[in-house]
């Protein structure tokens, strides 16, 4: 029988990288504007491999980005798993998501489509992405393997269907 994988917000997670380091995210909300996925909050920081987790120093640590995934799969993968938990969730009023309406589009083409939201609450259409809103979080549900891979490399590796 499979065992049930129990994630709560405020939960902290850790994710080994190459065994060189190890980094940490946090699970702070659930988005219901956005599938009702988690929301992630990754922290900038390296620590090394030997580190003994501290959740009072983590949760201090500047934050990275920010993603919508499905935590448990990253778990049953072995791409993450639960170090801690912590109620400092830091400020997430003020998180912004960025998504726009004609995704997908090719790179070429310019979306005049884009649509800004804080989490749980409605999307607000922004028109063409300006500058105020480029460096924003993309909001969209991302898979467990893309954040991990952005937690290691920096950037989100999408794979598409051929």
């Amino acid at each position: 029988m499979a065992t049930r994988i129990v994630t709560k917000i405020g939960y902290v997670f850790c994710v080994d990288v190459d065994n060189q380091y190890k980094r940490f995210f946090q699970y702070i909300a659930d988005d219901m504007t956005m599938l009702n996925t988690r929301v992630i909050r990754v922290f900038k920081r390296r620590y090394p491999m030997d580190y003994i987790p501290n959740m009072e120093e983590i949760v201090k640590d500047e934050v990275d980005f920010y993603a919508h995934t499905i935590i448990k799969f990253g778990i049953q993968k072995n791409l993450w798993y639960k170090v801690g938990k912590s109620s400092e969730l830091g400020d997430v009023e003020s998180i912004l998501f960025r998504k726009s309406g004609d995704y997908p589009f090719s790179k070429e083409e310019k979306s005049y489509d884009w649509y800004i939201w804080h989490i749980g609450q409605p999307t607000k259409s922004i028109g063409e992405l300006t500058d105020k809103y480029k460096d924003l979080d993309i909001g969209m549900l991302i898979a467990y393997p893309s954040v991990a891979e952005r937690i290691k490399t920096g950037i989100y590796v999408f794979k598409h269907p051929h």
